[in-house]
């Protein structure tokens, strides 16, 4: 399958502080991609980047095969964007907003925008202004959607919704656009969101991309480690592809990412009296990787 989107060698800097540092990644049709990153890394940048609000210091971004220059119009008619805080005109009518933006987009589906508020209980005669929060986030979806684009962007929107507001959205809105050929990348700290609609994941840390990889491999292959030791803990060497190591009492726990028989051989040689080993969810794997990093540690 070819890349919708590609990035490759991506730089930038605010006033001497690198930012992002020699970014690459690509993103197929019909996939969830989950950007994670603390916040401060640099994940709205990346997406600034793209979406050719910001210029780039270096590096080259290709939609459909075709380089992106800053300030590019025309590949933004198939990308859909959602930031964090969507800025509307309060003072418009839901319906009326919709008729304004659909005067930029060629390939409008006023039909499709229709429907959507029906289905999503929006007031096309509600001032803007009035709406909540949730609703404003479906009237985003709503705008994004109309216009049909193949790329769908989204910069942490659901931060600040209740829990069956961001549930709805995640479950019935993000998972059937993905499945019905959309490419979906999706950029958030909140861990846990991503759990129930990702394919791939990218980690975001230190201004660069330190995971990419398909999201089953890292459920297969992400293990916590413990070996207790019935007094001091002896010494052992790390095995290989440890994320972090820590000692509590006579346990020493590791982080290991990829799991492998060489490195389980090793660590079972260690001489501890007690050998666990679990799988990891995603946020204590997130946590491995941005919180202590992969240096070991006592």
């Amino acid at each position: 399958m070819s890349d919708l989107l590609r990035v490759e060698h991506l730089s930038k800097s605010f006033s001497r502080q690198a930012v992002l540092r020699d970014i690459g990644f690509a993103l197929e049709p019909g996939r969830v991609y989950g950007l994670l990153g603390r916040n401060g890394e640099g994940k709205t940048t990346l997406i600034r980047t793209i979406m050719g609000v910001i210029p780039r210091d270096s590096g080259v971004i290709s939609f459909k095969g075709l380089p992106v220059t800053f300030g590019a119009a025309d590949y933004k008619q198939e990308i859909g964007y959602i930031p964090e805080d969507s800025f509307f005109y309060g003072g418009l009518t839901v319906g009326e907003l919709l008729s304004f933006n659909g005067r930029f987009f060629h390939k409008w589906d006023a039909r499709r925008a229709a429907d959507d508020l029906k289905r999503l209980a929006l007031d096309p005669a509600a001032k803007v202004r009035t709406l909540s929060r949730g609703q404003q986030l479906k009237l985003a979806f709503v705008v994004a959607l109309a216009a049909g684009p193949q790329l769908f962007v989204l910069d942490d929107p659901t931060s600040g919704l209740d829990v069956p507001t961001r549930r709805e959205f995640l479950r019935d809105v993000i998972r059937a656009l993905a499945d019905g050929g959309t490419a979906v990348l999706f950029a958030t700290h909140l861990v846990h969101e991503l759990e129930c609609i990702v394919d791939h994941l990218f980690i975001l840390h230190g201004g660069r991309i330190v995971l990419d990889a398909a999201f089953e491999q890292v459920k297969d292959k992400a293990r916590r480690v413990v070996l207790g030791f019935d007094g001091e803990p002896l010494a052992f060497p790390d095995p290989p592809n440890l994320l972090v190591r820590r000692r509590a009492g006579t346990d020493v726990e590791l982080v290991v990412y990829p799991w492998s028989d060489d490195g389980e051989r090793a660590l079972r040689s260690a001489g501890a009296a007690r050998f666990d080993v679990e799988p990891l969810g995603l946020e204590d794997f997130f946590a491995a990787f941005v919180c202590d990093g992969r240096k070991s540690r006592e």
